[in-house]
């Protein structure tokens, strides 16, 4: 149906976690002043945008947020790529995940995965994060990544890492690390015993620095680190840079994007512009 420049389609997804579902979910596609339809953003271009904020010194977050992530809010069990391992039940970290993807701040930007790459997951992200700041979860990896490597490298900032302990006393780039916080393999278990200590060491210790720029590189638990760390201060720049920043102190290939040639290092993915469509779920199916 067209009306008032608006157009809505109709949609049924199938998902399958636990169990089949099936969703149904309305697209609304808005129109700009010429009638022509916005509807998609693009990898590069999101990249362009994004680094732009980091060049200038804006201060805002970003997150992001894939199967790993997923996986955890609804209690599925997964292993992911980095030996980190998902259970079968809703952990704290999974839960604590759900309350980060919750908050709208209009500083604060999400990235999700796409539907070229995941659609179950771009579907249930898509149809329950209340912000429209949304992005990208492989915003700098595919074909971002070679530009990432180069403008990340040569970055001159004052900065605090979140950081695996394998990261220890290693040179990322032009960075000046003013502090390494150590994360442990075992995200779920280091979540429940060692972040509220971490915490509560970063708000003593660092949390009334300004315009520093707060590199995370910490699997699913970057997602409530960011935004947590954010609603306490947010005149600081924090950015989850995941895997990509594994370039910078490991001496391994961990991801396929890395090898310059590759057919993921080349890929270039889209999904509909978060500014101009929106998805309600009208009804579930079992």
């Amino acid at each position: 149906v067209i009306n008032d420049r608006k157009l809505d389609i109709c949609l049924r997804v199938r998902l399958d976690f636990e169990k089949i579902i099936v969703y149904e979910a309305r697209l609304k596609f808005h129109f700009d002043k010429t009638g022509e339809k916005m509807d998609k953003i693009f990898l590069n271009e999101e990249f362009d945008r994004l680094w732009k904020k980091v060049e200038s010194g804006e201060n805002f977050g970003l997150t992001r947020n894939g199967d790993g992530e997923l996986a955890l809010i609804l209690g599925k069990e997964l292993t992911a790529q980095e030996g980190w391992h998902s259970p079968n039940y809703i952990s704290k970290l999974g839960k604590d995940i759900l309350r980060a993807l919750n908050t709208v701040r209009s500083n604060l930007i999400h990235g999700i995965s796409c539907p070229c790459c995941d659609r179950e997951a771009y579907y249930w992200y898509s149809s329950r994060i209340k912000s429209n700041n949304i992005t990208f979860a492989n915003i700098w990896v595919a074909c971002n990544f070679s530009k990432f490597k180069e403008k990340f490298g040569s970055l001159k900032r004052k900065a605090i890492l979140i950081a695996n302990y394998r990261a220890k006393n290693k040179k990322i780039g032009n960075l000046d690390i003013v502090h390494h916080y150590e994360i442990d393999d075992d995200c779920v278990t280091f979540w429940e015993t060692k972040w509220p200590a971490m915490l509560e060491e970063i708000k003593k210790r660092h949390l009334d620095y300004s315009n520093f720029l707060y590199v995370v590189s910490a699997g699913p638990m970057a997602t409530p680190i960011i935004t947590e760390l954010q609603g306490l201060n947010p005149d600081n720049c924090y950015l989850d840079v995941g895997s990509a920043l594994d370039v910078f102190y490991r001496e391994d290939i961990t991801r396929p994007y890395q090898i310059e040639g590759h057919d993921l290092s080349k890929m270039n993915y889209w999904m509909f512009n978060p500014k101009t469509t929106s998805f309600e779920v009208t009804v579930v199916l079992n």
